[in-house]
């Protein structure tokens, strides 16, 4: 069955083990240091499930912006030829009432990693972002996520994930 993602990012990370990387995903480190956010706090309250505390701004218009909030990671497992299926679901964040998405992580050699993120279904429950509207929450999200990614790149350009660990 094939989704219609409204944001979907892709890149391929050098210096990223696949399963460094994986084992990294699961710990507060990996988050604290790529999100493109003033501030966040990060507390896995299960081994797939993080809580995070962010305050950030809205660049567009300066506006500050506070979430609190529970991502849930359900682990899939391997699809031959597609590499690592992780899906995505917010949950018990007053201003994001629905995010569903995956993260494709596919091993390229032993320390290039190709890594996938889809995004399908974002609806937001803030009064700003509703003013906004829903493109604009999904440009802002589409920004973040492409910032995240980024920051992971350039983060294991000068650094081994596995001081994240």
């Amino acid at each position: 069955m094939s989704k219609n993602n409204i944001i979907s990012k892709v890149v391929e990370i050098e210096n990223c083990s696949k399963d460094v990387f994986l084992k990294a995903l699961f710990k507060p480190g990996i988050w604290e240091k790529c999100a493109p956010v003033k501030k966040i706090d990060i507390e896995f309250i299960s081994p797939n499930v993080f809580r995070s505390n962010i305050v950030d701004q809205v660049d567009v218009v300066n506006i500050p912006v506070e979430l609190t909030g529970e991502l849930v990671m359900n682990d899939k497992g391997e699809e031959q030829n597609k590499g690592r299926l992780i899906e995505l679901n917010v949950r018990n964040n007053k201003d994001v009432q629905a995010l569903e998405g995956r993260l494709r992580i596919k091993a390229l050699s032993p320390t290039k990693t190709k890594i996938g993120v889809y995004i399908d279904n974002l609806k937001v429950t803030n009064d700003f972002m509703n003013l906004l509207g829903k493109n604009a929450a999904e440009l802002v999200l589409r920004n973040k996520l492409t910032a995240l990614l980024r920051n992971l790149e350039n983060y294991c350009k000068t650094s081994d994930l596995k001081q994240l660990l």
